[in-house]
C-alpha cells in the first residue's frame, strides 16, 4: 500500500522543500517623517541676509560716502525725524558736481532692492514660520512700506533739483521719510520677533523628542 504524504504540521512559514519563508513586511510601522522642516527656513535666512546686507550697504556705505560730496550734510532719506525745505536748500548749495546724480543712481538701485526684499523677507519669515491672521497685517506692512519707500525716493530726487524749493512737496516727501523708518521699525520688530521664537521652538524639538 501506498503510504500517505503527511501534512507538514510545523512552522507554516516552512515551505514543503525545508526552505524559509520571508516575513511579510510590517504595514503598521511608523514611517519616517518628511524632511521638509528646512526648506522654508532656507528661503526666510537666505532673504533675511541680503536684506541686511542691502540696508547695511545702503545707510551704513553708500549714503554716508555721499555725505562727503555735501560739506558732511546727511542725505533726506537717512534724517529719520524730517527735514524741510530750508534743509533741501543748504543741501542743494553745498552738493557738488554730479553729487545730484550720484544720490539718484543709488534712490534707482540699492534704494528700490532694499524695501523690495524686506518685503519678500517679512513674507517669507511671517508666511512660512508662524501661523494666524495678524502675520498679513505685517506682511501689509511691509508691502505699504515698500511703495513708500520707493516712492519717497523719487520724490527726493525730484526736490533736490527745484530752484526755488517747493515747500508742499518737501513736506510730503519729509512725511514719506519718517513714516517709511517708523514702518521699518515695527517691521523689523516683528521679524526679529519671530525668529527667536522659531530658534527657541527648534532648540527644544530634540529634547521633546528624544524624552
Amino acid at each position: 500500500m501506498s503510504k500517505r504524504r503527511k501534512k507538514n504540521r510545523g512552522n507554516p512559514q516552512r515551505s514543503s522543500n525545508g526552505g524559509s519563508v520571508p516575513p511579510r513586511p510590517n504595514r503598521a510601522a511608523p514611517k519616517s517623517p518628511p524632511q521638509d522642516e528646512g526648506s522654508p527656513r532656507i528661503l526666510v535666512y537666505a532673504l533675511l541676509g541680503i536684506t541686511v546686507f542691502m540696508g547695511l550697504y545702503l545707510y551704513a556705505y553708500a549714503m554716508p560716502q555721499l555725505t562727503y560730496f555735501a560739506d558732511g550734510l546727511s542725505m533726506p532719506g537717512t534724517r529719520i525725524t524730517g527735514y524741510d525745505a530750508a534743509d533741501i536748500a543748504a543741501l542743494q548749495a553745498a552738493f557738488e558736481d554730479d553729487a545730484e546724480g550720484q544720490l539718484n543712481f543709488l534712490h534707482k538701485t540699492a534704494g528700490i532692492i532694499f524695501p523690495v526684499v524686506v518685503f519678500l523677507a517679512a513674507w517669507a519669515t511671517l508666511g512660512l514660520l508662524v501661523r494666524g491672521w495678524w502675520r498679513w497685517v505685517v506682511v501689509a506692512g511691509a508691502a505699504v512700506f515698500a511703495a513708500i519707500d520707493i516712492t519717497e525716493n523719487f520724490l527726493i530726487d525730484g526736490i533736490v533739483t527745484q530752484h526755488p524749493v517747493d515747500a508742499e512737496a518737501v513736506a510730503v516727501s519729509s512725511a514719506m521719510t519718517t513714516l517709511s523708518w517708523a514702518l521699518l521699525t515695527v517691521i523689523g520688530a516683528a521679524v526679529l520677533a519671530v525668529i527667536l521664537r522659531d530658534f527657541i521652538v527648534t532648540g527644544k524639538q530634540p529634547r521633546r523628542n528624544g524624552a
